[in-house]
């Protein structure tokens, strides 16, 4: 498993200090190419700014503005966790309106795909929850963003089917936003079920 990533490590990090941070599932390189196909005919409709290819992920636990010194305990026992095995594809395109942001996922025909999502999805959260973090209370809505900023004219469908593509897995991993002069770089603190970790 392997995440294109650099790597952040989190004992070199002042405890005092808080950084933006998730748990994620990263495609592997094929998945990654579609995707940044499908990014680029979004802007031709939407404008905005592409995501990277490098940071197309499926989120599984936001953890917004957290301790160093928490990430770096999550870190330790991410190690343990399992990634587990969910075929799913990615077949719609569609938007956030408030945020301003397209994506990809799957359709909600993908019944088994999305259970197994949402299962996992809980999983994290049980065990974060356990860490310190209160889980938010919106709904978990499995999707990879393709844009942001983007112009997205309220109150129109823009719900758009694609054609399938096999959302394939090549790890899961806790990362860290970290600011940079034009854009935040994601940095791979700790993956999940790996001995490979930044804490």
């Amino acid at each position: 498993m392997t995440i294109p990533l650099p790597i952040l490590d989190l004992k070199q990090c002042d405890t005092e200090h808080a950084m933006r941070a998730f748990i994620g599932w990263w495609p592997n390189t094929q998945t990654r190419a579609w995707l940044a196909e499908q990014a680029r005919q979004a802007q031709a409709l939407y404008g905005g700014r592409m995501m990277q290819s490098d940071h197309f992920h499926l989120t599984l636990a936001f953890l917004d503005s957290s301790p160093v010194s928490a990430l770096q305990s999550l870190a330790t026992r991410m190690a343990g966790w399992t990634v587990p095995d969910i075929k799913l594809d990615l077949t719609v395109r569609d938007v956030f309106e408030k945020p301003r942001v397209v994506w990809a996922g799957p359709d909600d025909s993908q019944k088994q795909a999305l259970d197994a999502l949402q299962q996992w999805h809980e999983a994290i959260w049980s065990s974060l929850t356990g860490l310190g973090w209160a889980q938010p209370p919106r709904p978990f809505r499995p999707h990879v963003s393709l844009l942001r900023h983007a112009q997205i004219v309220a109150g129109r469908a823009h719900g758009h089917r694609l054609s399938p593509q096999a959302f394939v897995g090549d790890g899961a991993g806790l990362i860290v936003s970290v600011p940079c002069e034009q854009r935040s770089q994601y940095h791979l603190a700790a993956m999940m079920g790996s001995e490979r970790t930044g804490a």
